[in-house]
C-alpha cells in the first residue's frame, strides 16, 4: 500500500452506481439497492468505466471458466488475508498452466486499486485471471471492488442452514486425478451456484458436498470447520477441498481459543454431535452452521472470539 498518497479519485460513471446483488434469503431472490462505488480496473490499464468492455468473446475464461479468481475483504481499506489469496491464485495457475505476472506485480495492482475505495465501506474485491484471447498468449487480469453485500452482515448474525448433496465420487478421487482439479479455484462455478439454487429451493442457505463414500467436504462458498472434544478440525486438503485462507487463520487460532488443531474426514452424523459447527470464507470471515438437513445443530460459545482473533467482524 502507498502510504501517504491521496486515494485516486474513480472516474465519474462508477460513483453512486445501482447494482444487484443475489441474496441469501429464501427462495434467493435478488434485491436491488444502490452502491457507493464500484470499481473496475484492467491490470496494464488502470482503472476503467464500469460498463467497459475488457473480456474478448474467444476467451477461454469466458467460454469454458478457463481461469482462476480470489476474492477478499476490503476492511478499513486494507485487504484482508492478502498474501494468502495471492499465494492460492498462485497455486491454482500452475495447475491450469495458465502463465500469470509476478506476484509482487498482481499486489501492486490490487492495493492501488484497493487505495481508490473509501476506507469506511466496507468491500470485496476480486482478482480475475482468464486465459486470454485465443492466439494471444497473454491472460486478461482484472480486479473489481463493490461493497459487502447486505446479507452478509445477517448471515453473521444468524448463521446459515445446510442441506447434505453429493459431488458423485470417492473422497480420494481427486488425490489422484489431477484433472479433476482439486484445490483449484477456477472460474468454473456453474456446479457451484447449481448446488446453492437447489439448497435455497429446499429452504436452506448453502449444500454441504459428500464424497460419494459420505465424507463432508466442502460448501460451494465456504470451509467447514468443527469442533469436537476440545478440538477444532477442518477437512484435510488432500481430499481436494479448495484450501480455505480463513480457515488457515483461523486454526493457527486455536489454542487462543484453548483448543487442539488437527485434520480429519467426518461424516454428516457425527457433524451432528460436534460441539460447533462453523464456515469459513474470505468474505463473511466465520459464520454459524446452525442447522443440517433439518436438524439443529450446536451453537459454539467461541464464535465471538474466533472472529476477534482473526479481525473479522461479527455482524
Amino acid at each position: 500500500m502507498r502510504c501517504g498518497r491521496a486515494p485516486r479519485p474513480a472516474p465519474a460513471a462508477l460513483r453512486s452506481r445501482t447494482w444487484q446483488c443475489c441474496t441469501h434469503t429464501p427462495g434467493g431472490a435478488a434485491k436491488e439497492y444502490s452502491a457507493v462505488d464500484r470499481l473496475v480496473a484492467v491490470h496494464g490499464i488502470g482503472l476503467v468505466e464500469a460498463d467497459t468492455p475488457i473480456v474478448y468473446a474467444d476467451d477461454p475464461g469466458l467460454l469454458r471458466g478457463d481461469g482462476v479468481f480470489e476474492a477478499w475483504l476490503l476492511a478499513a481499506g486494507q485487504p484482508v488475508l492478502l498474501p494468502a489469496h495471492l499465494d492460492r491464485l498462485h497455486r491454482s495457475a500452475l495447475s491450469l498452466e495458465l502463465a500469470l505476472p509476478e506476484l509482487d506485480a498482481l499486489r501492486t495492482f490490487v492495493l492501488d486499486v484497493a487505495a481508490a475505495w473509501p476506507r469506511d465501506v466496507e468491500a470485496v474485491q476480486r482478482l480475475v485471471c482468464t486465459r486470454g484471447r485465443v492466439g494471444t498468449g497473454r491472460p486478461t487480469i482484472f480486479t473489481t471492488v463493490e461493497p459487502v453485500p447486505h446479507w452478509t452482515s445477517i448471515n453473521r448474525q444468524r448463521g446459515l442452514r445446510l442441506v447434505t448433496g453429493t459431488v458423485g465420487f470417492p473422497v480420494q478421487e481427486r488425490a489422484t486425478a489431477p484433472w479433476l482439479l482439486g484445490g483449484v479455484k477456477s472460474l468454473s462455478y456453474a456446479v457451484h451456484t447449481a448446488s446453492q439454487r437447489w439448497a435455497a429451493n429446499r429452504g436452506a442457505q448453502e449444500m454441504l458436498w459428500l464424497s460419494s463414500d459420505g465424507y463432508a467436504l466442502e460448501c460451494p462458498s465456504f470451509n467447514l470447520v468443527w469442533i469436537r472434544s476440545s478440538t477444532m478440525f477442518t477437512v484435510p486438503s488432500w481430499s481436494g477441498i479448495i484450501a480455505g485462507t480463513t480457515a488457515g487463520a483461523l486454526i493457527t487460532q486455536a489454542p487462543a481459543l484453548g483448543l487442539a488443531s488437527d485434520e480429519a474426514l467426518v461424516t454428516p452424523e457425527e457433524l451432528a454431535r460436534a460441539d460447533g459447527v462453523w464456515l469459513t470464507g474470505s468474505l463473511s470471515g466465520i459464520l454459524a452452521a446452525t442447522e443440517l438437513d433439518g436438524r439443529p445443530l450446536t451453537r459454539s460459545p467461541l464464535l465471538a472470539e474466533a472472529r476477534r482473533l482473526i479481525g473479522y467482524p461479527g455482524s
